[in-house]
């Protein structure tokens, strides 16, 4: 099973997700597509995420924007519980997100579900006990693209410098043209 987990204020509806699933169709392979509606509060995402483990046969990972921080932490749980053969493929991902987290409670309303939610310190919280959970040494891909414009690339590009990387120049946060990347990336997830 390959796990995809979206980015933040997303949905199973994104682009990446549906050019995966259009790949995946035409490509034939017998491989089974995990994706969720993500929960909307950090709790809730770590509590599902920790389910999923738990649960289901995961054999692969892949996760955009605060997905793609989502997916080092599932790959480096997987990877203490022996797990070590799970690797993981990050698009454009967040890096400490704690910090975009707000000091006081806000509410918001998710634009795809329509729930409505408040993310505050607690959030924060979790997404830090979540960061100190982070194993260097799980093996993942890295896919940046340096006209991003929600996360800036070169934080990313830093923090994963151990980590096999592709940055491409210009592109956005959705990380455009994924498709093009989508074999290399399968392959290096060995479900290729």
């Amino acid at each position: 099973m390959l796990l995809y987990i979206h980015g933040f204020e997303s949905s199973p509806q994104s682009a990446k997700i549906i050019e995966l699933q259009q790949f995946l169709l035409a490509q034939q392979l017998p491989l089974q597509l995990m994706v969720e509606q993500q929960p909307a509060t950090m709790a809730a995402q770590r509590a599902e995420l920790d389910r999923v483990i738990a649960e289901q046969p995961i054999r692969a990972v892949m996760g955009s924007s605060l997905g793609g921080f989502w997916s080092h932490y599932v790959v480096s749980r997987l990877h203490a519980l022996g797990r070590t053969e799970v690797r993981a493929v990050l698009i454009n991902p967040a890096v400490q997100p704690a910090q975009w987290m707000p000091q006081q409670l806000q509410s918001r309303q998710h634009p795809y579900t329509g729930e409505h939610y408040q993310l505050g310190p607690s959030d924060a919280l979790v997404l830090q006990q979540a960061e100190q959970q982070l194993r260097a040494q799980v093996e993942l891909l890295v896919l940046l693209q340096t006209g991003d414009q929600t996360l800036d690339y070169s934080v990313a590009a830093k923090y994963y410098r151990q980590q096999r990387m592709i940055i491409e120049q210009g592109g956005d946060h959705s990380f455009s043209g994924f498709t093009r990347y989508l074999p290399a990336a399968l392959e290096f997830l060995h479900v290729l």
